[in-house]
């Protein structure tokens, strides 16, 4: 008997039912989906060097991610595939290792192309006793404007290189203004 009282309360009360899919709609309208894909395009090129001083740049996420953001990317693993591929190409950002960074700045056809360092400070280091110092990653973040923290979400990455590009852009209308 109190079965049957339950069932008929339960089917003769007027309150509104969604269906299964209305449910995760009215769950999602709170959330925001956020793109990747980048509001500027940029062209990246990666310094990712076999041996040298300090750690390659050896996170799977970085080109992918960047890729995925809209972004045209290109490796450089020697030296001299780094330099044939500045003077052949217009790039906007040349990501490399920190301990390569301030002779990147400094090289002639990055100068030419007024391209944007991206210093890349790693927050764990599994081949080195210990990962970068913290006051390192606060002087280049000085230095060159903005750096990219290894390893990190690849959201991180694509705003590192957003980032970038305002500087470029910044430094690029700075020029045109100095020149009457």
């Amino acid at each position: 008997m109190s079965i049957a009282c339950v069932m008929a309360a339960v089917m003769l009360n007027p309150a509104l039912v969604d269906a299964c899919g209305e449910k995760l709609l009215t769950l999602g309208r709170a959330i925001r989906f956020q793109s990747r894909h980048t509001p500027r395009a940029a062209s990246v090129l990666l310094y990712l060097p076999q041996t040298g001083a300090g750690q390659s740049l050896t996170d799977p996420n970085l080109e992918s991610a960047l890729r995925e953001a809209g972004h045209a990317v290109r490796a450089a693993t020697t030296s001299a595939d780094l330099e044939s591929a500045l003077r052949s190409g217009n790039y906007d950002v040349v990501l490399a290792n920190l301990t390569d960074a301030p002779d990147l700045e400094r090289a002639q056809a990055v100068v030419e192309r007024n391209a944007v360092v991206l210093p890349a400070v790693y927050l764990t280091a599994p081949t080195q006793p210990k990962p970068q110092a913290k006051s390192d990653r606060d002087s280049a973040s000085k230095a060159f404007g903005v750096v990219v923290e290894v390893p990190g979400r690849p959201g991180h990455y694509c705003a590192a290189v957003d980032k970038a590009m305002e500087l470029k852009l910044k430094r690029e209308r700075s020029s045109k203004a100095r020149r009457p």
